[in-house]
């Protein structure tokens, strides 16, 4: 069985090799802190939900850390499927234990692009919004020092346990428990603020605690699955303007005042049906489509049910009261919608618009954010075609 840390220098090798990580002190400082030593023994599951153990079985526990895939490692129970509510397989049960996640250790090459991404240098000041594990924070402490970085963590066992781990590897940065929607104004200004919490919208305490001309990296995304990179570029205005960087799922930044409770499939009765040949789950899925349909149609989430024939989707607006449910039936697709939005309807032409204009990946878009706080994304330029978040 491989070490721990020639899995983690077999890791880091293949992120050099393909050009993952090109800064040299960013190579240096993934060489240097292992991630085994933030990821919990016990209690975290991998990114399919299934459960990790270093001690009943170390070997998967190993090669789960050093594989490229986020390990979750905080489970919100209101996420869970409740007592009495019928679930396919365990495997499905897994996939919703996962789908839970309220905080996770990022996978090894979207934290290393995030980081590249921040342009970090010597005698820059860092605020991290989402402690986790401190495997980032830990990263942020050994490239910039100890003292340069501030971390705040919503989560007491996981700023608690993160503070631990990274004394006994040597470091200690500001680690404080607080809402990561307010930044931490007491040691601002900073030249950089990174987070691996996913945002919808960018706070304005961020800009607020940015020096001019600073830089925020983050995951960006209105749909969980569907999220990009954001590299935001804020001249000190209020304003900011964002490139999107490959894709990436997230864990949502997480607010005391603005707890979310994932809406279910609870058996209500269509106003219409239509069936289909052509497998309408496919844009939902496949990640440039489902990028483009989340900043196309307005207010929207989606999650997969297990719903009688087989696998399918509930889709539903922010309030809950206009839906979708797609699943199979016999050789062909159902399709049921109610409430007052058509949804479905809202997808087929916003997809056509998608198709016309050349099937865009999610790089073709940008953020702007105005000092009045509108945002919009566009495609190619902020003066061409954008659509208001």
């Amino acid at each position: 069985m491989l070490t721990a840390r020639e899995r983690h220098s077999a890791l880091v090798e293949a992120m050099v090799a393909d050009g993952t990580l090109t800064d040299a002190a960013l190579i240096d400082t993934f060489r240097a802190v292992l991630r085994h030593r933030f990821i919990p023994e016990t209690g975290a599951l991998t990114a399919h939900g299934t459960a990790l153990n270093a001690n009943s079985n170390p070997e998967r526990w190993l090669a789960a850390v050093y594989a490229d895939n986020a390990i979750v490692t905080r489970v919100d129970e209101f996420g869970l499927p409740q007592p009495g509510e019928e679930l396919a397989s365990r495997e499905q049960e897994a996939r919703e234990r996962a789908e839970a996640a309220t905080s996770s250790s990022s996978a090894p090459r979207v934290l290393a692009r995030l980081l590249e991404l921040a342009d970090l240098a010597n005698g820059q000041k860092v605020l991290e919004v989402g402690t986790g594990t401190g495997w980032n924070t830990a990263l942020l402490a050994h490239r910039l020092g100890d003292g340069a970085v501030t971390s705040v963590e919503i989560d007491p066992r996981l700023a608690g346990s993160a503070r631990e781990r990274l004394r006994v590897e040597g470091y200690s940065p500001t680690i404080l428990l607080d809402d990561g929607y307010g930044g931490c104004p007491d040691n601002a200004p900073y030249d950089r603020i990174t987070s691996t919490c996913g945002v919808r919208r960018v706070p304005p305490a961020w800009m607020e605690q940015l020096r001019p001309d600073g830089l925020v990296v983050c995951p960006w995304g209105l749909l969980e699955g569907a999220g990009v990179i954001a590299r935001m570029e804020c001249p000190g205005d209020g304003s900011a303007r964002a490139s999107f960087h490959g894709g990436v799922g997230f864990v949502p930044l997480r607010s005391a005042d603005a707890p979310t409770r994932l809406v279910r499939d609870s058996g209500q009765q269509p106003d219409e049906y239509r069936l289909t040949q052509t497998d309408p789950m496919a844009s939902l899925m496949a990640f440039p489509s489902a990028f483009a349909l989340s900043v196309m149609v307005p207010g929207w989430r989606v999650r997969r049910r297990w719903i009688g024939t087989g696998s399918g989707v509930w889709v539903f607006d922010q309030d809950g009261g206009s839906w979708v449910r797609v699943y199979p039936y016999g050789t062909s697709w159902m399709i049921e919608q109610g409430g007052p939005r058509s949804i479905w309807d809202e997808f087929e032409e916003a997809l056509e618009l998608w198709t016309d204009l050349g099937e865009p990946g999610p790089d073709r878009f940008g953020l702007s954010v105005e000092a009045d706080g509108t945002h919009r994304v566009w495609l190619d330029s902020p003066e061409s075609r954008s659509w208001k978040v």
